[in-house]
C-alpha cells in the first residue's frame, strides 16, 4: 500500500524526513562545488601545459634543414638572425660546396626548461667527398613551446659568429677519355687525323670564375675542368677527388680550427665505344669529299648498338648526335615497313605517276619521273614519292605510321652518356600530312645517329638503343626489341635493289651494301635547297651520311659512304 500524500506544509512534522532531505541537498551542493573546483583546476592545467616536446621541435628543424625549407626552420627557432636562417645556412652550404645533405636526429636530453638534441649530418660535397659529422642543437622552453635556440654552432659544433668555412684543394691527375682499345682520344695523334673527335670527348680548360662558381667549392678560377662532351658530362669521375682541408676561419683570415682533412683520389678513365679503325676511315672519307657543305656521319655496330665513329665537318655543334633534319626519302623505310603490316610485299603491284594530288596538295617525283605500273620493290629502289604518298593514303592511318616509326626508335630518348637525340615523329591527322610524312617531307625529323640506328636494326633484326660510353655505361631507359621477320624480308631486298639497280646503282659501292638514298627539301620557295642522305649497312656495320644542303643523296652522300667502306 502506498504512502499517503502529505501536503508540503505538513512534511516538516514527520519524524526525520525533513532532516534527510536537507542532508541530501547539502551533499549535492558540496559535490557540485567540488566538481566545479576540479574542472577549474583542470582547465588551469591545460592552459599551463607545454605544447610539444624537444624531440618534435628538433625533428621539425632538421627536416626543414634537409629540404631547404628555411621558413619552417624559422617557425621553430628563437635567437635567429634578423633576416632568418636562410642567409647563414645558404652561405655555409656555398662555402662547403654542399650538393646534398642528410640529417638524422640522435639522442635528446632534457633538463628542466632546456634540452640538447644530437644529430648526424652527412654532406655530399662538390669535390666528390662525403663529410659526416655529429652536431648538437640547443633547445629552450618558452611560452609553453620548445624552440631551437639558434647560434652558428647549430650548423657545426664550435662555429661562432663571424667565422666561415674555408676550403683548400689540390687536384690529382685527371682521368682520360678512351677509345674502345684504350687509346686516349684527346691525344695529338688522334686529333690530327680526326679533329671533330673533340665534339665527343670535349676539352679540358681552365675554369673561369663563373664556371668555378657554378661547380661549387672547392673549385676556383684556373682549375682544370671539362667543357663539352664526355669531359664535361663525366667531370666528377675524370677529375677525381682533391686532397681537401676544411678549416674554420675567423675575421682577418685567422684560422681558428681545422674541421676535417680528406686525402686525394685520382681521376678515373671513361671508356667509349669509338673504334679508331672506323673513326679514322670515316674522317678521311669526309675530309676528302669534294663538297664544301657541312658533312655529318655516324657508324654503328648493329649487333650491339655501339657507336663506332662520329664525324663532323666543320666542327662546332654536334649535329650528328643532336641535330634534327627532315629525312626525305630515307623515311620510305618506315612507310614500307608499315605497309608490310598491311600485307604489301616487294612484288606488290603499285603505280608511280609523275604527280599526284592528295588533300589539295600536289606531290611530285624528283624531275617528275614516272614508272607507270611497277612493283613496290622497284618504286622503292627508284624512290618514287607519288607511290608512297598514295599507298599511305590508301592503307595507313597517322597512328599506323607513328607506331612503325617508334619501332625504329623515333620519340625515344638515347642514353649515350652525352647529350643526343633520336628521331621525332608527330602523328599526322589530315590526309595531306600523312602523304607528306610518308616520303619524309612532313614533320618527321631525324639525324645521323637515329638513321644509323634504323639501318642497324634492319641488318640485325633488332632495334637497339645506341651506346657511346661503355665504362661506366649509363643506364638505358629504352630496351632493345626485335622486328617482325616479314618486315625484314621486305626491307632487305628493297634496300639491296637501291644499290644494284636503283638510285645508288651508279655510285660503285662494294659488294654486300644495302642502302637508301634521300633528298630532303627544306626552306621555302619554288626551288628549295635539299639535304643529301645515304643510310645503309654492310655486314656488322651500319652508317648514315648527311651532306647538309648537299642536294641529291646519290650524288653527295653515297660517294662518302663508298669511300669509307673501301678504306676499312
Amino acid at each position: 500500500m502506498s504512502d499517503p500524500i502529505v501536503p508540503f506544509s505538513d512534511r516538516g512534522a514527520r519524524g526525520d524526513r525533513p532532516r534527510r532531505g536537507r542532508r541530501r541537498a547539502v551533499i549535492i551542493v558540496t559535490v557540485s562545488v567540488l566538481v566545479l573546483a576540479l574542472a577549474a583546476g583542470g582547465a588551469g592545467y591545460l592552459l599551463l601545459r607545454t605544447v610539444g616536446t624537444p624531440q618534435q621541435t628538433a625533428a621539425s628543424y632538421l627536416a626543414g634543414w634537409q629540404k631547404g625549407d628555411y621558413p619552417a626552420m624559422n617557425q621553430v627557432s628563437v635567437s635567429k638572425p634578423a633576416g632568418g636562417l636562410a642567409g647563414p645556412l645558404r652561405q655555409a652550404a656555398a662555402q662547403l660546396g654542399v650538393r646534398r645533405l642528410h640529417l638524422v636526429l640522435g639522442r635528446v636530453a632534457q633538463n628542466g626548461g632546456s634540452a640538447t638534441a644530437g644529430f648526424t649530418a652527412t654532406a655530399s660535397l662538390a669535390s666528390g667527398h662525403t663529410w659526416t659529422y655529429r652536431g648538437q642543437l640547443a633547445l629552450v622552453k618558452q611560452s609553453r613551446h620548445w624552440w631551437v635556440s639558434w647560434s652558428p654552432a647549430a650548423i657545426y659544433p664550435g662555429l661562432r659568429a663571424g667565422e666561415r668555412f674555408v676550403l683548400s684543394a689540390v687536384w690529382p691527375a685527371r682521368g682520360q677519355v678512351l677509345a674502345s682499345d684504350g687509346t686516349v682520344l684527346s691525344s695529338p695523334a688522334v686529333i690530327a687525323e680526326s679533329g671533330s673527335i673533340s665534339l665527343l670527348t670535349g676539352n679540358v680548360v681552365a675554369a673561369t670564375a663563373k664556371q668555378a662558381k657554378a661547380l661549387g667549392a672547392p673549385y676556383q678560377k684556373g682549375d682544370l675542368i671539362g667543357q663539352g662532351g664526355v669531359e664535361q658530362a663525366y667531370q666528377p669521375r675524370l677529375a677525381g677527388r682533391p686532397a681537401l682541408i676544411i678549416r674554420i676561419e675567423g675575421p682577418g683570415k685567422k684560422v681558428d680550427a681545422t674541421a676535417v682533412k680528406f686525402p686525394a683520389t685520382p681521376g678515373q678513365n671513361v671508356q667509349t665505344s669509338i673504334d679508331l679503325r672506323y673513326q679514322l676511315a670515316a674522317a678521311h672519307a669526309v675530309s676528302s669529299a669534294p663538297t664544301t657543305k657541312p658533312v655529318d656521319m655516324v657508324v654503328l655496330q648493329p649487333s650491339t648498338g655501339r657507336v663506332l665513329a662520329v664525324i663532323e665537318r666543320p666542327g662546332g655543334f654536334d649535329r650528328a648526335l643532336q641535330g634534327i633534319f627532315p629525312p626525305g626519302s630515307t623515311f620510305k623505310i618506315v612507310t614500307a615497313s608499315a605497309l608490310t603490316k598491311k600485307g604489301l610485299r616487294p612484288s606488290t603491284t603499285v603505280r608511280c605517276p609523275p604527280t599526284v594530288n592528295i588533300g589539295g596538295r600536289t606531290f611530285h617525283n624528283f624531275d617528275n619521273e614516272q614508272l607507270g605500273t611497277t612493283s613496290l620493290l622497284n618504286a622503292f629502289a627508284i624512290s618514287c614519292n607519288t607511290t608512297f604518298a598514295m599507298l599511305a593514303s590508301q592503307h595507313l592511318t597517322g597512328p599506323d605510321l607513328r607506331s612503325m616509326a617508334e619501332e625504329f626508335g623515333f620519340n625515344k630518348t638515347p642514353q649515350l652518356g652525352i647529350p643526343a637525340v633520336l628521331g621525332k615523329f608527330s602523328t599526322p591527322h589530315q590526309p595531306v600530312d600523312l602523304a607528306a610524312d610518308a616520303f619524309g617531307q612532313g614533320t618527321d625529323l631525324v639525324n645521323p645517329l637515329s638513321q644509323a640506328a634504323e639501318a642497324a636494326a634492319i641488318e640485325n633484326g633488332t632495334w637497339r638503343p645506341p651506346q657511346l660510353v661503355t665504362s661506366p655505361a649509363p643506364q638505358q631507359s629504352t630496351q632493345p626489341h626485335t622486328l617482325d621477320p616479314a618486315l625484314l624480308n621486305t626491307l632487305r631486298p628493297m634496300m639491296r635493289a637501291v644499290v644494284t639497280r636503283g638510285t645508288a646503282a651508279g655510285v660503285g659501292l662494294p659488294p654486300g651494301v644495302y642502302g637508301k638514298t634521300g633528298t630532303a627539301e627544306f626552306g621555302s620557295g619554288p626551288n628549295p635547297p635539299s639535304h643529301a642522305w645515304f643510310i645503309g649497312y654492310r655486314g656488322n656495320l651500319a652508317f648514315a651520311v648527311l651532306v647538309e644542303g648537299g642536294g641529291v643523296g646519290a650524288d653527295a652522300s653515297a660517294p662518302i659512304a663508298n669511300a669509307f667502306l673501301r678504306k676499312i
